[in-house]
């Protein structure tokens, strides 16, 4: 009942002809003409009939200015999915008129949901939309807030247009679009038991070359052929394994979302791989699939972050997995215990390690103590997203993370820069 209110009172207000300001102007101008007519003051009469006249002109503006645009809202064609990347500007071909003809209007409006920082570009009789995305997200369609009012802020009329067009808002990867993550995350061919030797039994041939042990010459085959032919290991071949990689979210996993959209882009994972994320039921097993993954976890509840990662293992190995890559936020929260749980149910080697690896990923680290009392206060209207994670909070995450004796790779995105975790 209450929601159905809000949005009732929304919906007045928006149709609602005047601003505050204009409700301010109306109210001055009756008490001035009341006094006018009691006094028979000419001056307030006049005065109160002029400002009158300016609000009922703003108001047959406004009205005419949402026709038009209601008009050019009907021409709008959505139909194309819209991809576009945080922190990058970007087009996206959504204009509305300039209503130049039509003194004293404006137009002016934002995005509600997915939210982004909109910027106005004028263009001819048109004005041109960009927009800057902070976080990622997806969303099937696209809600603007569109005002009309005149020029002296007394008139206005908004209204909510919802455009049916999938959003694919997609992660920053920062300094590492350059990098050679693949080189980092890529592993090497696995052997049958950690102790063993790479080679396996001596059961190939080949011709004798200066320097061979004499004691692996077949004498039996030297005797019909005359020629030195020695014993050699067969070559240690091991089968394609598929790789598991998996996005935790949490408080500031923007960074993770960034590393683990570089390792689908540039291959990283391999030939064969699935890609789970918080929020997503499915594995992707496509690139195209996994971008739209990666869109999708920002809407994950964060109290239950990690709790999907020991299913996801469960159901993407049916089929065999060499090792399994987490990307997970440098900053600890309710993540961290889901991960754990999730790590310590696979199987270990002899050396008490399980087969997975988890990338940290921050946007730098800070290093600086712990502000308190007004230099905390004063640091509070700083966008929490651009702000590094604490050197406590990624030693904390480290510690736990290192219990699980797993392989940890620290990634700085902003910096560009990947490094084991020894050194945190």
């Amino acid at each position: 009942m209450k929601a159905r209110l809000a949005r009732f009172a929304r919906r007045a207000r928006d149709v609602f002809p005047l601003t505050r300001l204009g409700v301010v102007v109306v109210a001055l101008v009756s008490l001035a003409l009341w006094i006018g007519v009691r006094h028979v003051d000419l001056v307030l009469l006049g005065a109160s009939a002029i400002v009158g006249v300016a609000l009922v002109l703003g108001i047959l503006t406004v009205v005419i200015a949402r026709w038009r645009v209601v008009v050019a809202l009907r021409r709008i064609d959505g139909d194309s999915a819209l991809s576009i990347e945080c922190g990058h500007p970007a087009r996206t071909g959504f204009r509305l008129p300039r209503l130049r003809w039509l003194p004293g209007a404006r137009v002016t409006w934002t995005w509600i949901a997915p939210h982004a920082d909109l910027r106005m570009l004028e263009a001819g009789a048109w004005i041109d939309e960009e927009v800057t995305p902070r976080t990622r997200r997806w969303s099937d369609s696209l809600t603007r807030r569109i005002e009309v009012g005149d020029a002296f802020g007394l008139c206005a009329i908004a209204m909510e247009h919802v455009e049916t067009r999938p959003v694919r808002i997609l992660p920053s990867v920062g300094g590492l679009k350059q990098m050679h993550v693949v080189h980092t995350l890529s592993g090497g061919s696995d052997i049958t038991h950690p102790a063993g030797s790479p080679d396996g039994e001596r059961l190939d041939l080949r011709q004798y070359a200066p320097g061979d042990p004499i004691r692996f010459v077949l004498w039996s085959v030297f005797a019909r052929t005359r020629e030195l032919v020695i014993r050699t290991p067969e070559k240690a071949l091991s089968a394609a394994r598929r790789t598991l990689a998996y996005l935790v979210t949490g408080p500031a996993d923007e960074p993770a979302a960034g590393a683990a959209r570089v390792a689908v882009d540039v291959g990283a994972l391999g030939g064969d791989w699935a890609f789970g994320a918080d929020g997503v039921d499915a594995p992707a097993t496509t690139r195209d699939a996994a971008l739209e993954a990666l869109a999708k976890s920002a809407s994950a509840p964060h109290e239950r972050a990690g709790s999907g990662l020991g299913a996801f293992l469960r159901r993407a190995s049916k089929d065999g997995a060499g090792r399994a890559v987490v990307f997970v936020p440098g900053k600890p929260g309710p993540w961290l215990a889901g991960v754990v749980h999730a790590a310590k149910e696979l199987p270990v080697d002899v050396a008490g390690r399980a087969p997975i690896e988890f990338v940290v990923c921050t946007d730098g680290v800070d290093r600086a103590k712990p502000r308190a009392g007004l230099a905390k206060l004063a640091l509070q209207d700083r966008d929490e997203r651009e702000i590094a994670v604490a050197h406590g909070e990624l030693q904390q995450v480290v510690a736990e993370l290192g219990k699980l004796r797993a392989k940890i790779v620290i990634v700085d995105r902003r910096g560009g820069h990947v490094h084991p975790a020894a050194g945190v």
